[in-house]
């Protein structure tokens, strides 16, 4: 079932920083479960080869680029503090802030005091509800899929929190996660698990920052379980300074008539490496994977999904549109697996590029695993500038010619931008392609 795994080192291979001193000093006074959890993540996480460039990967996106020896683990204290509210605050039911001070979550609704729904640490989840983290945390990622950065969080991670809710429960305005970091040479490791009930309706949106010119790391993993007719969307925006460095792995599995929809946007930062996965693995499961990204000033941006269909009659479709500019670099690579007997699949990918000037370059390698028939698997990619025909048809109609490619801009990321749920984003991503775009 593994796509590309390689075979695991005899001696342990380990990242600059994340060794087991550095474990150790991540396990000290916590919860028995969460410091097994833990070392068995530090166990896969040290026989899995690090990644080079030579590895079929990386060799668009070169390891170095991450810097690991640069930086050390933030050592963020597990406890709640004041942090900073923001305007986009008032827009959601749970806020969680985290900077390197400590964390807050604040119940803005009244939604944490109605059972059916508990916004936790790992910490605190640990010692409520341990039978079912036990159940769920590490256990989203398809089994015998080897994903280094993944395991590194999972034995490393500063900050974790826990998502449940409980059945037919739905939160009309969702939970909002805010990551601040101002610390240079330092990296962020958060965890998020969650845990969605049968018929469960909620969406998560998460918003990565730190300021311009401060070197910073994150590697963050995120998992979800969904039950039976459950819908869950998460919602990504890296907003990060101009230094930041940026490796996500999320995981979802995602059980009958339920659906999953994960979207990453992806702006900020100099580097980042994003890995979505899902596996929909009983008849009827959706997955939806999607994204925008724009890349100009050197920044390089690498996205790879994984659509695992381990049931008959299941769904995914991806889509993930971009655009870069000024020496920009994005990297596309996906693949659908389809297991045997898995028949009635249906699965699609999309990626669609614009390469607004001649220096810039995307890249978009698509495939399928298939090993069963009767089902329909199908990618494609598109690269181009903006359609000409369309620019002269707004020019001829006295648009000038900066407004009407602004337009054009715009109207190729909104396909994938309604998607998004919460209004606060969507005008957000508009800013910011619009000052990305800038004059070309």
């Amino acid at each position: 079932m593994p796509t590309l795994n390689l075979p695991l080192t005899e001696e342990p291979s380990l990242l600059p920083g994340f060794d087991e001193t550095v474990l150790e000093s991540a396990r000290s006074g916590e919860h028995a479960l969460l410091q097994a959890k833990r070392t068995a993540a530090y166990e896969r996480y040290s026989v899995i080869p690090n990644p080079e460039a030579f590895h079929e990967e990386y060799r668009r996106m070169n390891p170095d680029l991450f810097r690991f020896p640069s930086f050390t683990r933030l050592d963020i204290p597990n406890e709640s503090v004041e942090v900073a509210s923001s305007d986009a605050d008032e827009h959601y039911d749970v806020v969680i802030a985290v900077s390197p001070t400590g964390y807050r979550i604040q119940d803005r609704t009244g939604v944490l005091s109605q059972e059916g729904v508990n916004v936790l640490t790992l910490d605190a989840a640990a010692r409520e509800f341990p039978n079912l983290l036990e159940q769920s945390i590490g256990t989203a990622m398809v089994a015998d899929e080897q994903r280094k950065f993944l395991d590194l969080n999972g034995a490393f991670w500063n900050v974790g929190f826990f998502i449940y809710v409980r059945k037919k429960v739905e939160l009309p305005n969702g939970i909002l996660i805010r990551y601040y970091n101002d610390q240079a040479g330092t990296t962020l490791l958060p965890k998020l698990v969650v845990v969605a009930e049968q018929e469960s309706r909620f969406a998560i949106a998460e918003e990565f920052s730190s300021p311009d010119g401060v070197e910073t790391l994150c590697v963050s993993g995120r998992e979800f379980h969904l039950d039976a007719a459950a819908d869950v969307k998460l919602i990504s925006l890296q907003g990060w300074g101009n230094k930041g460095i940026h490796i996500g792995e999320d995981w979802a599995r995602v059980k009958r008539d339920g659906k999953v929809d994960l979207f990453s946007m992806t702006f900020g930062g100099c580097v980042s490496k994003m890995t979505v996965g899902c596996d929909v693995c009983e008849p009827n499961a959706n997955a939806y994977l999607g994204g925008v990204f724009f890349a100009d000033e050197h920044q390089h941006f690498d996205q790879k999904t994984l659509q695992y269909h381990s049931a008959p009659d299941t769904y995914s479709n991806m889509m993930y549109k971009g655009a870069v500019k000024d020496h920009g670099y994005s990297v596309y690579q996906g693949i659908i697996r389809a297991l045997k007997h898995c028949v009635g699949v249906d699965s699609y990918q999309t990626n669609n590029n614009l390469v607004l000037d001649a220096t810039a370059r995307a890249d978009s390698l698509p495939g399928l695993i298939i090993d069963a028939d009767e089902l329909a698997c199908s990618h494609g990619a598109t690269f181009g500038n903006l359609d000409q025909e369309q620019l002269y048809y707004l020019r001829s109609r006295g648009v000038p010619e900066g407004e009407a490619r602004r337009m054009l801009v715009m109207g190729f990321f909104d396909e994938v931008i309604d998607r998004i749920p919460f209004k606060p984003l969507q005008d957000h991503l508009h800013s910011v392609i619009a000052r990305k775009f800038g004059s070309l």
